[in-house]
């Protein structure tokens, strides 16, 4: 294969990636929006203590598995002004969740 034709390729796929990024960033901002309802609606001790245990955890494990993947990422990024640094602490750390 050309040096043209690899080139080609990888612009394909960088194009495919940053429309999948896209797509996943406007599924985090509803997500966002969801638990920012949640949050202004009841404490996290009485999600804790009156959720349902399974979807309590479900959403918990989820939103580790997020922020495990997006922390990978986020250590393999270039030192670059415009990048917020890391968040010490996981999912439920801010703002009383």
């Amino acid at each position: 294969m050309s040096f043209s034709k690899d080139a080609d390729r990888r612009r394909i796929e960088t194009f495919k990636l940053d429309g999948d990024l896209r797509d996943v960033y406007v599924e985090l901002l509803s997500a966002q929006c969801a638990v920012e309802r949640l949050r202004l609606r009841y404490l996290a001790e009485e999600v804790a203590a009156h959720g349902s245990s399974f979807m309590v955890a479900r959403s918990i494990s989820a939103a580790q598995a997020i922020c495990e993947f997006f922390s990978s990422i986020h250590k393999s990024l270039p030192t670059q002004a415009g990048v917020p640094p890391a968040k010490n602490g996981g999912p439920g750390q801010e703002k009383g969740l």
